[in-house]
């Protein structure tokens, strides 16, 4: 039987790439929250019947709809580096707090997606004013996925500032 070795940074998917990769989730994650911001301020107008900024709206949830999954699959693609270099090296073991609201954050993170990229669906085929039986359920999405990328975001800043990405 072989002894266990620990891993080495080359062992590790992307090391050499980590910073950039995380400028670009970031970069992403600033596009995504700022998209899901006025898209559901938007949304207030919508509940008062007031459809006039329907093409301003629809493309913050096309942006949504594109920078979500952008920023998941970037935050997917750095995961390995935050799991052994971050979370296996430190987290667990000097703030358990930190790994568990990332984890939490990566749970709301998926089961947002889908909304998020539905978000994207409806605004294209969405006709507000012959359509309004759809509104409230187009609101309800828009402040689910705005809520969830705040949440995420604060949850990201919080747990990189314990670390950092290794």
């Amino acid at each position: 039987m072989q002894p266990c070795t620990p891993a080495t940074d080359y062992d590790v998917f992307l090391y050499g790439a980590r910073r950039v990769l995380l400028v670009l989730h970031a970069a992403s994650a600033v596009v995504l929250i700022g998209a899901a911001t006025h898209h559901a301020l938007q949304m207030r107008h919508y509940l008062r019947g007031n459809f006039g900024r329907s093409p301003l709206e629809k493309i913050y949830a096309q942006v949504i709809a594109v920078s979500f999954p952008l920023t998941f699959a970037l935050g997917a693609i750095l995961y390995p580096s935050y799991r052994y270099h971050v979370r296996g090296l430190y987290l667990d073991r000097y703030a358990p707090w930190a790994a568990r609201l990332f984890d939490v954050k990566e749970m709301l993170a998926t089961l947002t997606l889908l909304i998020a990229i539905g978000l994207g669906g409806l605004a294209r085929t969405l006709r507000p004013r012959e359509q309004r039986e759809f509104i409230p359920i187009y609101v309800a999405m828009s402040l689910i996925v705005c809520v969830v990328v705040w949440i995420d975001a604060i949850a990201g800043v919080l747990v990189t500032s314990v670390r950092g990405i290794g």
